[in-house]
């Protein structure tokens, strides 16, 4: 079940991701090709206080054309640890720093054509402080319950993926009173 790389073309480089052509051997001996984003990959963060509050953050996203509710994240640097972005995109976007952390694995976003992997945190014991936002990076954080939160999620007002996943996790991770 396995396809092999015969060779690689490099389409298109940018600040955020690469492109590239892959030419590959099919199981059955066949050749096909793959498109690929290449992505340093990202954080996603969910911050949950000590009343059962989740801090979520709404931004207009140009690719779809209007505002998301989604869950704090942020792209990694290059050679930069995951645990470290997590921790500052937490402090850049909402304010927080976090006493406690939870990891709740990682995601494969698009596994289909995007090498794209998010890791997925639970911050709790929180302390506020100043935002820091990125230049041009505008959002607004929205505070409200981890059950409000996963009921957006089921019924359509959360469609970010990476968003949903992280409350479920979270939610599983909170239920087993870890």
């Amino acid at each position: 079940m396995t396809e092999k790389q015969l060779s690689r073309r490099v389409l298109y480089t940018g600040p955020v991701f690469t492109v590239t052509k892959d030419d590959i051997l099919l199981p059955d001996g066949t050749q096909g090709y793959r498109d690929l984003v290449h992505s340093l990959g990202g954080v996603v963060i969910l911050p949950l206080d000590g009343e059962g509050n989740v801090t979520l953050v709404r931004q207009f996203r140009y690719a779809h054309g209007r505002v998301l509710l989604e869950a704090v994240a942020g792209k990694l640097e290059p050679g930069e640890e995951p645990f470290p972005a997590a921790q500052r995109e937490l402090r850049e976007e909402t304010g927080f720093t976090a006493q406690r952390w939870d990891f709740l694995g990682a995601i494969e976003t698009s596994p289909g054509f995007l090498t794209e992997r998010l890791y997925l945190y639970l911050a709790r014991d929180l302390t506020s402080g100043e935002r820091h936002l990125d230049e041009g990076e505008f959002l607004e954080p929205v505070r409200c319950s981890l059950e409000e939160a996963a009921a957006m999620a089921a019924d359509g007002r959360i469609s970010d993926a990476k968003t949903m996943a992280v409350l479920l996790r979270a939610m599983h991770c909170v239920q087993e009173g870890d």
